[in-house]
């Protein structure tokens, strides 16, 4: 009786012919423009057997290296992968995970994405039309209704990679490698090699493990009769290679010799490895190999035509149809869950970012924290509560480190003027001395400097907007003239001359003055007044500040208290929010946001759009999100902020 597996099987050879007319360019262009960066590959079910052998085409044909994932990886990755080339995979791009897989790929922002498909009017290739940095590339398929296996979306997707490798190539085979790769999956598929197949597999049973030493050569392979095996319950079925065999997984073979089944994938590397391995075994396991020669792409991509027909030849010593095997009711339900897209929907810029700096982290004592409910509190708590006043700081937030010298952008300045036409109590709490003043004063209008308060030198020196500190410059405090002292006594510290600039109250000294920038907290901890606590250090983007244990930006918040008295909310911003950043202590109030970095507590530091939206540009978001209603308060609205995070924005909603 022919099976629904042996059907999928004969009409293979019609989805490789398709190949040969198939614009694959595309495809090619993508290999080349990722050849120097590490790519990520991603695919679930059949699909993961693409991403493997898509490793195997970027390492043979570029030497690059490639991580093979599940969608679920992606979502909860934390790694850094905004320079990396991910590529996904997916028959039809429209179930649940893929999905998610997409909707990580948004918010993590790798360099490229490319997701190869024969759907593509799936969501998720819908969704990556509208990304700038991603292309979704199609392949043809002689049969759409593709089976429990899909058999035909893993020949066109593997086929179209094997000939867009070939053009992408310097010494290409070139127009007889499409008709050489059809003629190979027909010969592969024929009754000769179907049958001999079956001869090599008929003494399996549905009670034997199924052990695949595999060449990792040949990962593509092994995960396809792996998989196969597993996701249509024809046997027990375990993969790996011959040296880790040796190393203590052969006690499986002693202890269950005349059930076991030992499946050997092999190349030119490989086969004297195997064959010694297995002249060494007892007598009494069962054993097979397949050889692939040079394990090269060509090779790998009709093996694992021969390793649908192993399946096939395996289902049908066990008496199980692949193409059919039979799933309970409850399998379609796990198919179809949304669990990993809710996740995934959860975890938006801000709370990945957090994410990150929890897990570097990684205090044991908030662990069970869920940091999703965390987030969703404090936006909650700010929409609830009316504005009274906001606490800026200056480099980083309302300008760029890069153009700290530049006035403030016109779009700060006039929200800012906004806020303080609607009552809103305006305050400064910078590192900076009295350049911050010159700078706000040219572009506030006049009637507006004496009701701002700057705290410059980190809130060691409070003054109103209208008080120019140079010529009312901050009394002179002797931890920082002792801490200035002993600093000039030791030049090594520093490229060339001193280059610390001391204000009185705080000593700055630019990252581009120091020899070592990363190790100076460690190389002046002999400091008298460092090693005693008396005068602590924070670092901005741009310099590490020296000032007096007492002095913090906490100090402008106070200011900004006293004038509102109690019941309002004070906003705070900075960007330095990471534990030893001089906006730490300031951002970790309840009410505190940050445009830049965060800490690794949970009720510490945090931001609203994580590394997507910063310093200005995240400020202006965030100010104009302040709306003042009818009665005169002006409020957080949520909504206006644009967050990406769906399950903190359906409160909202």
């Amino acid at each position: 009786m022919t099976t629904r597996f042996a059907e999928k099987l004969d009409g293979l050879p019609a989805t490789a012919a398709l190949l040969v007319e198939a614009d694959v360019g595309g495809i090619s262009a993508a290999l080349l423009a990722g050849r120097r960066r590490h790519a990520i590959s991603v695919g679930s079910g059949g699909s993961a057997i693409t991403a493997a052998f898509l490793a195997r085409c970027r390492e043979t044909l570029l030497g690059a290296s490639t991580a093979v994932a599940t969608p679920m990886d992606l979502v909860l990755g934390a790694a850094e992968i905004a320079e990396e080339h991910l590529w996904l995979f997916s028959a039809g791009a429209d179930n649940g995970d893929i999905i998610a897989a997409v909707d990580a790929a948004r918010i993590r922002r790798p360099e490229r994405i490319d997701l190869v498909t024969r759907g593509a009017d799936g969501a998720a290739a819908r969704a990556l039309d509208a990304l700038p940095n991603a292309a979704v590339h199609t392949v043809p398929v002689a049969e759409t209704k593709d089976g429990f296996l899909a058999t035909h979306s893993l020949v066109a997707a593997t086929g179209a990679l094997l000939l867009a490798c070939d053009l992408a190539s310097e010494d290409p085979i070139g127009a007889d490698l499409a008709p050489a790769f059809v003629a190979a999956v027909r010969e592969a598929v024929g009754q000769a090699a179907r049958r001999s197949a079956r001869e090599m597999l008929a003494s399996l049973t549905p009670n034997d493990t199924l052990v695949i030493i595999a060449d990792p050569q040949l990962a593509a392979v092994a995960a396809l009769i792996e998989t196969s095996a597993w996701e249509t319950a024809l046997c027990a079925v375990q993969r790996t290679d011959a040296r880790s065999l040796a190393h203590g997984r052969h006690t499986w073979l002693h202890h269950r010799e005349s059930r076991t089944f030992m499946l050997a994938l092999t190349g030119l590397d490989t086969r004297q490895i195997w064959a010694e391995l297995a002249a060494g075994l007892p007598p009494g396991i069962r054993r097979a190999s397949m050889d692939f020669g040079d394990c090269g792409r060509f090779r790998n991509a009709v093996g694992l035509v021969q390793g649908l027909v192993a399946v096939e030849a395996i289902g049908l010593a066990v008496g199980i149809d692949p193409g059919k095997p039979g799933i309970g009711d409850f399998g379609h339900a796990l198919y179809a869950s949304n669990a990993l897209r809710e996740m995934s929907a959860r975890l938006g810029a801000a709370v990945r970012q957090k994410r990150a700096a929890l897990l570097a982290r990684d205090d044991p004592a908030r662990s069970d924290t869920v940091v999703c409910g965390v987030e969703i509190q404090r936006l909650e708590a700010m929409a609830a509560q009316p504005i009274g006043g906001i606490v800026l700081d200056y480099d980083g937030t309302i300008v760029t480190n890069n153009a700290r010298l530049d006035p403030p952008p016109r779009t700060v300045v006039d929200e800012l003027v906004r806020l303080h036409r609607a009552g809103i109590v305006v305050a400064i709490a910078t590192g900076r001395g009295g350049s911050a003043g010159e700078m706000l004063r040219e572009v506030f209008p006049k009637d507006m400097h004496a009701h701002v308060f700057v705290g410059y030198y980190n809130g060691g020196y409070l003054q109103p907007l209208d008080v120019d500190i140079v010529v009312q410059p901050a009394p002179r405090d002797p931890l920082v003239a002792e801490t200035d002292a002993w600093l000039r006594t030791n030049p090594w510290l520093f490229e060339g001359a001193y280059p610390g600039r001391d204000s009185g109250v705080q000593i700055a000294i630019p990252l581009s003055g120091l020899r070592r920038p990363e190790e100076f907290e460690r190389n002046v901890t002999g400091c008298p007044p460092i090693a005693s606590g008396a005068v602590r250090i924070s670092r901005s983007g741009h310099s590490y500040d020296l000032f007096p244990a007492a002095v913090s930006k906490i100090a402008v918040v106070g200011r900004v208290r006293e004038k509102l008295g109690e019941g309002p909310a004070i906003i705070c911003v900075g960007d330095s929010g990471a534990r030893y950043g001089n906006d730490n202590e300031m951002l970790s109030c309840p009410f505190g946001i940050s445009v830049g970095r965060v800490c690794g507590r949970h009720d510490g530091c945090w931001s609203l759009f994580g590394t997507d939206l910063t310093g200005p540009d995240a400020l202006v978001r965030l100010l104009g999100a302040f709306r003042t209603n009818g009665s005169g308060e002006t409020r957080l609205d949520i909504v206006a902020l644009g967050l990406d995070n769906a399950a903190a924005m359906s409160s909202y909603s």
